[in-house]
């Protein structure tokens, strides 16, 4: 027998090509013998050699023994860590609201949370040639990790971690961010989705009717809120114009600040500033209320503030009515309203326990101090209530005495400004004094003095009184 091998150039398949006398027997072991004989121990393949013996196939090369090639590591990966939603009901599934679609396709994280995970590179797997010599295999590459704004790795290395409440972004030179500013690139709508955010929100257009803009920090708009709800939590809200339509609500902590409000629902915990006209509004300031510029009127609404409410005009010529408030915080204000209304049903409740009281006491003295066991037990019932209730009613005039004190003297130079005319049609109250306008005032300032209203002339930063 004659035999001759062949090896690939990568030393992964081996190949005989057998030749024979005419009747020559030839057998499996002389084969492998021959293949042993030249190196060839791994792989094998005894099949392919019982065949090629059987079949005779002589002078063909025959593949007799094949490697294992050599896997290749894989490459480590970050990836992303999606947040766990919750399963709606059918009934709300139902119910598709297209305003909050949009919203799913942001990912918004909180300070502390997992974002993404960092899956580590695999070595690969050793191959080997049929020579029995291990072939070593290329290991993955670590993943490119760049670490942006507000993120860090966990201690264990394999997360990353957000430092701080915003939006996920995930950019294409592989680094994570976690931006504390939402910039919206055109209209908040049906393409954006209401937005609700823990950071600030910058929107480069205007928000449209129905939708809602919320947000921890600052909102700025530099289009118009047209009858929608936008609310910063802890900052301030600028926008170019607010054009309410008595819908929605704009509110701040802080200050609003715009260029027109026109039939608009506005809070600010201190300012509300407008260079421009308010017209037809609801507006509650915490500090004062300002229209500044040629075309700062107040006309029409109500306006309520705790130190100043001042424009160009306040009122019109047509007699608008223009209600201005003045002398509390409106949150103090409404403190005051809800005392004063539980003591007043404070006080009524104390009046029919008093009847009933009397009736009972009238009903025992005519039975020498004795009362059936059921209306005795009513009596003493009363009787206690009727203790419990005068504390509490004695404890909120206390606390309603001092409130009302503390705001007099907190409030005392409380003004409305006029600095070219307050109209007829407006009424302006300054700790529950009321003062009406029925013919244009010129440059005045209202003012109280001595639990009393008055009139002063308003030149620059300074007033006099008439």
């Amino acid at each position: 027998m004659k035999a001759q091998l062949k090896v690939s150039p990568n030393g992964l398949e081996a190949y005989v090509t057998v030749s024979a006398e005419e009747n020559e027997e030839i057998t499996k072991d002389q084969i492998i013998s021959h293949l042993q004989s030249s190196g060839v121990v791994y792989g094998i393949l005894e099949e392919a050699i019982e065949d090629l013996v059987k079949r005779k196939t002589f002078n063909v090369p025959v593949l007799v023994a094949l490697g294992k090639e050599p896997v290749n590591g894989e490459d480590g990966q970050i990836v992303m860590i999606q947040p766990e939603r919750r399963e709606e009901s059918e009934q709300i599934k139902d119910k598709i609201d297209l305003r909050e679609l949009p919203s799913r396709t942001r990912q918004i994280v909180k300070a502390g949370q997992e974002i993404a995970e960092i899956i580590p590179p695999t070595p690969g797997v050793e191959g080997r040639n049929v020579f029995g010599r291990s072939l070593n295999p290329k290991p993955g590459k670590p993943a490119q990790l760049k670490l942006g704004k507000n993120v860090k790795l966990s201690e264990d290395g394999k997360r990353i971690i957000a430092q701080a409440d915003g939006i996920l972004v995930a950019r294409t030179d592989g680094s994570i961010d976690v931006n504390e500013i939402l910039t919206i690139k055109g209209d908040v709508d049906y393409a954006t989705g209401n937005i609700d955010f823990p950071g600030e929100v910058q929107v480069s257009g205007d928000v449209k009717p129905g939708f809602t803009v919320k947000a921890k920090g600052n909102i700025t708009v530099n289009g118009v809120v047209e009858a929608a709800t936008v609310i910063s939590f802890e900052g301030s809200i600028s926008a170019l114009g607010i054009k309410g339509r008595e819908k929605g609500i704009v509110k701040a902590k802080d200050d609003v600040i715009a260029k027109f409000m026109e039939n608009a629902i506005v809070e600010a915990g201190r300012s509300v500033i407008v260079n421009g006209p308010i017209t037809n509004s609801q507006i509650r300031a915490g500090i004062e209320v300002k229209a500044t510029g040629n075309k700062g009127i107040i006309a029409g609404g109500s306006i309520i503030a705790g130190f100043t409410v001042e424009a160009e005009e306040i009122g019109s010529p047509l007699g608008i009515r223009t209600s201005i408030e003045i002398g509390s915080d409106p949150q103090v204000r409404d403190q005051i309203k809800l005392l004063r209304g539980k003591l007043e049903l404070d006080r009524e409740n104390l009046s029919k326990l008093v009847n009933i009281y009397r009736t009972l006491k009238a009903m025992m003295e005519k039975n020498q101090g004795q009362l059936p066991p059921d209306k005795m037990e009513v009596y003493r019932k009363v009787g206690q209530t009727m203790i419990n209730l005068r504390n509490t009613i004695e404890i909120n005039e206390k606390q309603l005495q001092e409130i009302e004190s503390e705001i007099r003297e907190r409030f005392s130079r409380a003004k409305v400004v006029a600095r070219k005319t307050l109209h007829p049609g407006v009424e302006v109250t300054i700790f529950e004094k009321r003062f009406y306008s029925d013919r244009s005032l010129e440059r005045v300032v209202v003012l109280i003095e001595n639990q009393e209203i008055r009139l002063g002339g308003y030149s620059g930063d300074t007033q006099s009184n008439t």
